[in-house]
């Protein structure tokens, strides 16, 4: 613990510095559900990662469409719990939905029983996109708000990762204990601070940032830490009720939300449904089949890792920017490797390094459009942001796991690769330029890069 000391009419006191130990600590708790999450992705025609681990046997990937569209109508409803009764209230809803989901492993599998499995556990991934990131990031302090938050992008692959050392039956027992862990966890977890002032509760947010920060009640960071909650929520009501269109006039958020927009966009189009199908991208040179995926799962998980033990370091749009460039130039290379009748008889070896690579420079910054996109709204309408935000990512990936194969057919697979390639640069420039710095950067911070001039005045 560390004191300072102030000197206020001629008295000295002793002031206790806010402490993050508890915020990341319950944020490693409260992302478990996202390592449930990559269990269950291994065996689904879709994931949270908008690519393939198990491939479908259907021309029209309707497994892939019951996932995404139970994902996009089920985020309105966890907005609704989550500003309603709480962002632990989200949690507990969210594991619940898991445990329901698990419920078809353990039955004959069987057509129906495939799709049922899909529609269920995409009504859980919009729980892991919206409640889990807004909890962790109002729980942290700026400095610790982006390791933490990085957490679900490690914990997801790490969840994928388990399918080379584990049978089906023993992941399905463990995705059972652990959401058995999730619920009792929650008996731990502390209330945002940042939802009891939402709700006008300011003894009890008071009382939870007293616990989550290690402070005494009458501490002066602590009170610093309240009015600096409660400056945030006036700014935001200003002008009265929030409402949608309120929001889309402020500047500032309709600013933040062009780049959530962007950012969703470029990861939604960045080739992953093409790439982490291994067989299918590195078919030109017959190498033998590799049901297990060994190649995508280790790079994936090793580019995730690499995140996390940089992310406290590394401003976040120079990450997205450096994952977006290493995509690029490995995508370059497959594309000449998977030319039509191409046989490669020659450097075998380089199309396999170039995907690896791809796939850890996907690993580094597949996270990014949520991460972003939650630090840089007012906890006021963080959660109807988000929701927005999440809804227009399912529609936009619908919409591209059904054109996908026919603009496959019609240009070929290396000319794909350049088009991906193509939107990676975008997405690695425009990361580069506009995102605002966010690293060690409190809200108000964040919203003064945020206010520029618009195009259009609405």
């Amino acid at each position: 613990m560390v004191y300072t000391v102030s000197v206020s009419g001629g008295r000295e006191s002793k002031c206790a510095e806010a402490s993050s130990w508890k915020g990341v600590l319950f944020s490693f708790i409260a992302t478990l559900p996202f390592f449930t999450h990559g269990l269950e992705s291994t065996e689904l025609f879709s994931s949270s990662h908008s690519g393939h681990f198990v491939i479908s046997p259907e021309t029209t990937p309707w497994n892939a469409t019951a996932f995404i569209v139970a994902a996009a109508l089920s985020a309105p409803i966890y907005w609704c719990i989550i500003d309603k009764f709480g962002r632990i209230t989200g949690l507990f809803v969210l594991s619940l939905a898991q445990g329901i989901s698990c419920i078809p492993l353990f039955l004959a599998p069987g057509e129906t029983i495939t799709y049922i499995l899909h529609g269920l556990t995409g009504t859980s991934m919009a729980g892991l996109f919206i409640a889990i990131p807004t909890y962790v990031c109002e729980i942290n302090t700026p400095a610790y708000r982006g390791l933490s938050l990085s957490f679900m992008m490690l914990m997801s692959t790490v969840g994928c990762l388990m399918r080379l050392v584990m049978k089906l039956e023993i992941m399905m027992y463990l995705m059972a204990a652990l959401i058995a862990i999730q619920l009792l966890s929650l008996l731990i977890l502390l209330e945002s601070p940042s939802y009891l002032v939402k709700v006008d509760r300011i003894t009890s947010a008071r009382e939870k940032i007293s616990k989550l920060k290690c402070l005494e009640d009458d501490n002066l960071n602590l009170l610093k830490e309240l009015e600096a909650l409660q400056d945030e929520s006036y700014r935001a009501k200003a002008k009265g009720k929030i409402t949608l269109i309120q929001i889309f006039r402020n500047l500032i958020w309709r600013d933040a939300t062009k780049i959530g927009i962007l950012l969703h966009t470029t990861m939604a189009f960045c080739g992953s449904v093409l790439f982490l199908d291994q067989d299918k991208t590195l078919q030109q040179i017959q190498l033998p089949s590799d049901p297990d995926k060994k190649l995508i799962l280790i790079a994936l998980c090793t580019g995730s890792i690499f995140t996390v033990f940089v992310m406290k370091f590394i401003e976040r749009k120079h990450l997205l920017a450096f994952g977006n460039m290493l995509m690029v130039l490995s995508m370059g290379v497959l594309a000449v490797f998977t030319q039509v009748d191409l046989t490669v008889t020659s450097f075998r070896w380089m199309p396999v390094v170039a995907l690896a690579v791809l796939v850890f420079g996907f690993g580094i910054c597949w996270g990014f459009p949520t991460i972003i996109s939650v630090e840089i709204y007012n906890f006021e309408v963080r959660v109807i942001m988000m929701t927005l935000l999440f809804f227009y990512a399912q529609l936009i990936k619908l919409f591209h796991v059904h054109t996908y194969q026919y603009v496959e057919d019609y240009v070929g697979v290396y000319t794909f690769i350049y088009l991906f390639a193509a939107i990676n640069l975008y997405g690695g420039v425009y990361g580069l330029f506009v995102i605002p710095d966010i690293k060690n950067k409190t809200l108000k911070q964040i919203e003064r890069q945020l206010k520029r001039i618009p195009l259009i005045k609405l």
